[in-house]
Order: structure tokens, then sequence, then C-alpha cells
């Protein structure tokens, strides 16, 4: 019993002190977006502008600038017997351009996707697809900003 208690208090203070930190911590990012321009007006280009604006700190060094070109995609991945729509899916894509001093300095490509099934009522199919998206654009956004704090 002794020595449970003694090993539980050293595995207590191997993993405190051991310097893992969130990555979503600090809430202020290293990074701050000058301009950011869109390739053609959508929801989707919105979105993700909103949200990198959001996400951007004013006093930080390191200034850039940048170009954003999304799409979504719905299509068929397979069909029943009839030629029906079985399974369907949805894509995301952004693509990135990061610009610091007028130079462009690199390009990313983000895609996520997600595959669901067919129904034959369409106002639950809707309104499934949105959240398919919400959560799609979640996911773009997160890894985006990951992206650019290690930029």
């Amino acid at each position: 019993m002794k020595k449970n208690s003694i090993l539980i208090t050293l595995l207590f203070i191997l993993v405190v002190s051991c310097g893992y930190k969130p990555i979503y911590l600090n809430k202020k990012n290293n990074f701050d977006i000058k301009k950011i321009e869109i390739v053609k007006a959508s929801r989707l280009n919105t979105f993700i502008k909103n949200n990198l604006n959001n996400n951007s700190n004013k006093n930080s060094e390191k200034k850039i600038s940048l170009l954003i070109d999304s799409k979504k995609i719905k299509s068929i991945a397979s069909k029943d017997s009839k030629g029906n729509p079985e399974l369907l899916v949805m894509s995301l894509s952004v693509n990135l351009n990061i610009f610091k001093n007028d130079k462009k300095k690199a390009e990313k490509r983000f895609l996520e996707s997600f595959t669901y099934s067919n129904d034959s009522n369409k106002f639950s199919l809707s309104k499934y697809e949105k959240s398919i998206e919400k959560n799609l654009k979640d996911k773009i956004i997160k890894n985006i900003n990951e992206y650019l704090i290690s930029f």
C-alpha cells in the first residue's frame, strides 16, 4: 500500500513537471493579418475571413497578408441499382497564399471531406448537410490557425 502511494506521487510529480502546455492556452496568436483578399465572394470565404480577423493579434510584429480561394463540392459517391444517389460526399477546399512585405512566402491547401448517406426526407437532409458544412468549416479554421501559428 505504501509503495502504491509513493509510486502515484512520483508519477504525479513526473507528469506535472514534464513541460506540457496546451496549444490554445495563450489566446493571443503570434501573427497580425494586415489584409485578407478573397478570390470570389461566398459564404465560406466570408466565414474564413471573419474568423481569421478575430484570431489576429494586432500587437504582433509578424505582419502578413492572405489571399483565400475556397470551394465547396458536393458529389455522389455511389448509386443504388435504380441510379439514385446512395452515398454523398461534401468537400471543402481552401487555398491559402501567405504574403509578407508584398512577397509570396507560402502557399497551402486545406481539404476536409465527409461522406454521408442520402435521405429521402430532403428537409432533414438539408439540415444535416448544414451541420456537416459547419463542422468542416470549423476544422479548416482550426487547421489554418495552427498553420499560421507555426509559420
